[in-house]
């Protein structure tokens, strides 16, 4: 990725002050994005499954208790919740969206589930209208994994305005990255105030605000963490900032292109659905593949694009694909036929803010010829 001038200027600033760990400018990128979530607590960490960890960490009590999430996402939001002490319950997806189904979560929901953790695949929102109703009739506590949704809302809500808590990601592929990091936002001053305490190793107050009051004394009351975001990172976080908005623009405008361009092939593929209610981040552009209509599978299709100058990702291989949770929750894809089937149907086609509307024409252009001449 290329960072913006005003990233390098605002890092920069921070090397000259010598103040390098948490500080200042934590405070003002915690400020920065309180107001583009629109709530007024948010915690900067040093990673999106540290922010998840502790977000459920000071939601609730969820050791050994059952919390409900999807299959069909990054590893983090998984191990997250077993960090917490956590029973992993999943639910399969809706098989259009890609997010958790509530209607199989509310199957999956017995007296011993405490929370549903949704995941806002790709930057388009859970379906927090059926989800939010779900936890209020249970009494469940709703956290959201928004790793991919700065810039999303739902029915012109945020995430964290929605949700209980929201676990945010500013890792180098996201809209806007601090290299490494993560944020914690919440309408709950307290929830908040105890993710600082056991992001920074239960203690109780840190660095810089010791050396602002000019005290060196402090307490660990909990067991605590070592997650705190340095003034670096935030430093850099706050330099992209700047251009989040227009980067935005570029982002549904890439996308919008991709819609137009793809739109004739629905025989052979499904495109990312789009809701007037919801406003999609564009952190992904993802497509599944009709694989009964190709005489090709999806790494086939990605090798042959790459062969064309087009480089895809795959998201994501769901949980029960990786040896590790397969053994280790017993888990069969049988009991997910629409994570399954997604997991060897999706596409991530190139989408970041350096592309032109020529390349997304180049890459429509090769992805048709790809499947022209391999449908049955």
């Amino acid at each position: 990725m290329k960072l913006s001038s005003a990233a390098k200027k605002e890092v920069n600033n921070v090397m000259a002050s010598g103040w390098l760990s948490t500080g200042s400018r934590v405070a003002d990128f915690e400020k920065q994005l309180s107001r583009i979530l629109n709530v007024p607590y948010v915690a900067a960490l040093s990673s999106g499954t540290a922010a998840l960890h502790l977000a459920l960490e000071s939601t609730g009590d969820f050791k050994e208790a059952e919390i409900i999430t999807t299959p069909f996402t990054f590893v983090a939001t998984v191990e997250a919740i077993m960090l917490a002490g956590s029973k992993i319950v999943l639910a399969d997806i809706d098989s259009e969206t890609l997010n958790i189904s509530a209607e199989d979560a509310a199957r999956k929901i017995t007296k011993k589930t405490k929370a549903i953790v949704a995941v806002d695949i790709a930057g388009n929102p859970a379906d927090y209208s059926a989800i939010r109703k779900l936890c209020r009739d249970h009494s469940l506590k709703l956290i959201s994994d928004s790793a991919h949704a700065l810039g999303t809302k739902y029915k012109n809500k945020t995430m964290p305005e929605l949700a209980d808590v929201s676990a945010y990601s500013f890792y180098p592929t996201k809209n806007v990255t601090t290299a490494e990091g993560g944020a914690v936002a919440s309408k709950n001053k307290k929830l908040i105030e105890k993710v600082r305490l056991l992001s920074s190793h239960g203690l109780t107050s840190n660095a810089y605000q010791r050396q602002k009051t000019g005290g060196w004394g402090y307490d660990v009351p909990v067991f605590g963490y070592k997650a705190n975001l340095s003034d670096i990172h935030a430093a850099l976080g706050i330099g992209e900032l700047k251009n989040f908005e227009k980067n935005q623009r570029k982002r549904t405008m890439l996308a919008k292109r991709y819609l137009a361009n793809l739109s004739h092939l629905s025989d052979s593929l499904r495109l990312p659905p789009v809701a007037t209610d919801i406003q999609h981040s564009w952190h992904l552009f993802i497509i599944q593949l009709n694989l009964d209509s190709l005489k090709i599978d999806r790494n086939r299709f990605i090798a042959e694009l790459s062969k064309l100058g087009v480089q895809c990702g795959v998201h994501y291989q769901p949980v029960f694909e990786l040896s590790f949770y397969r053994q280790a929750l017993k888990l069969k894809a049988s009991d997910f036929p629409n994570a399954a089937k997604a997991g060897k149907s999706v596409v991530s086609l190139p989408l970041h803010t350096l592309l032109k509307i020529s390349d997304i024409d180049f890459v429509c252009e090769c992805l048709a010829a790809i499947l022209g001449r391999n449908r049955h």
